[in-house]
């Protein structure tokens, strides 16, 4: 009974103190655990000098586990037939979302999805119809911009086709890289459209906000990863112009802010407005 009555004591005190440090020294233990290890924590964040390809192909197969924990088998979509899919039918595309970014930022991760941009009109109707052909199974259901394709009965997408809602997603499509792999050749976007596509994701107010964070994550590892030995840096005055595409009078120089916030260690975060109104 002594022991419990000290114990309460001891964390009514703390209480009282509201975090002071105590004159034991315990907050000084306390601070010492918090520095952590230097080497260790930059061990952990490192970014891996990989290929575009093969960041694609690791990011399918880490979300592959993800999706067999989600959904029946018979409702999983395969990356590789999506993509050979649309190849061989000629239908102009961009892998987007956390596939298209993988190689940019040097960590691939899982993701339940594939993101597809095309262009509006024929190209859109056409990639739509592609991938209702090929999974008859999943549910199409149409959203402001996007053509979401869901297991029956589930809340998450399993393939998003997009078609540019913004200008700088214009550029994503127009300025778009080649990736050569074993399946064939398919474009993603390059580091400037991948960083001004997840810059207007940050700044969208109807986006769940966990998602938003993600976004900023994506951002910091790719502005990190660019400045990586062997890696191509931004070209800064490419990134204003489309930061303008994302929010004109004030996006370009918005999004250099965000990426001297990186530079200075920190996730980004962005203002109310590119004005900071």
């Amino acid at each position: 009974m002594a022991k419990l009555k000290t114990r309460i004591g001891s964390i009514k005190n703390r209480a009282r103190s509201n975090g002071r440090p105590s004159p034991n020294g315990a907050s000084a233990r306390r601070s010492k655990w918090l520095l952590g290890n230097p080497e260790w924590e930059a061990m952990k964040a490192r970014c891996r000098n990989i290929s575009h390809a093969d960041a694609v192909r690791e990011c399918d197969e880490i979300g592959r586990v993800l999706k067999e924990m989600w959904f029946p088998r018979m409702l999983m979509v395969d990356l590789k037939t999506i993509l050979q899919t649309l190849i061989a039918k000629k239908i102009p595309f961009v892998l987007t979302g956390a596939h298209g970014i993988s190689g940019w930022t040097g960590r691939p991760r899982a993701t339940k999805d594939v993101d597809i941009l095309v262009k509006s009109g024929r190209n859109y109707v056409r990639a739509v119809n592609a991938m209702k052909a090929l999974y008859p199974q999943l549910e199409v259901r149409r959203f402001a911009g996007v053509m979401g394709f869901f297991p029956p009965g589930e809340t998450d997408s399993v393939i998003d086709v997009t078609y540019p809602h913004r200008e700088d997603n214009v550029e994503t499509l127009r300025t778009a890289i080649w990736v050569e792999d074993k399946n064939g050749k398919y474009r993603i976007p390059t580091l400037e459209a991948a960083l001004a596509n997840k810059y207007g994701a940050m700044l969208a107010l109807n986006r769940d906000a966990g998602k938003r964070g993600m976004d900023a994550v994506d951002f910091y590892n790719m502005v990190k990863h660019s400045m990586d030995e062997g890696r191509t840096p931004i070209e800064l005055e490419r990134l204003a112009e489309l930061g303008e595409n994302v929010w004109p009078r004030g996006g370009g120089k918005e999004i250099l802010r965000l990426v001297e916030q990186v530079k200075a260690g920190k996730v980004p975060s962005v203002a109310a407005s590119p004005n900071g109104i």
